[in-house]
């Protein structure tokens, strides 16, 4: 504010601009305050566990055994009824899909030699030289 004479569009410029930037400060603050809270509480969490592990220790020590884990059963595939057989995917192996995927493959191996035969042709030049004309165009054509 250097200027002695401002206007009052001048002055509400400013403000709205001041505005602007203590909004943009306030959400910095903000996050930088949920940031805080939230690493606060992780050492707080770290704080509380250790005497946890230490009375588990001290209780290996006086010779209680922990509780073993549960054994898990191995829960079994739902099948919904309601899907028809035909419908329901139980093999991958379809000689038609190992088709496409060979087509596929094959696609991606010829565009890839495409891309590596035009780099070569860039880096020796190719690219840049005048086409052939007259007798060296016919020579070309002709193998000689």
């Amino acid at each position: 504010m250097a200027k002695k004479t401002m206007t009052l569009e001048h002055i509400d410029y400013s403000i709205s601009r001041w505005k602007t930037r203590l909004k943009r400060a306030m959400t910095a603050i903000d996050k930088l305050e949920k940031q805080r809270k939230r690493i606060v509480k992780a050492r707080a969490d770290l704080a509380v566990a250790p005497p946890l592990a230490k009375a588990v220790e001290r209780g290996l020590q006086a010779g209680v055994q922990p509780l073993p884990p549960a054994p898990r059963a191995p829960v079994p595939p739902k099948i919904d009824d309601d899907i028809p057989a035909f419908l329901r995917r139980q093999d991958n192996t379809s000689p038609v899909a190992d088709e496409i995927r060979a087509q596929r493959a094959e696609i991606k191996k010829a565009k890839a030699r495409g891309r590596i035969a035009t780099m070569k042709a860039k880096q020796s030049g190719e690219t840049r030289k005048m086409p052939l004309t007259g007798k060296a165009a016919l020579a070309a054509i002709r193998g000689q």
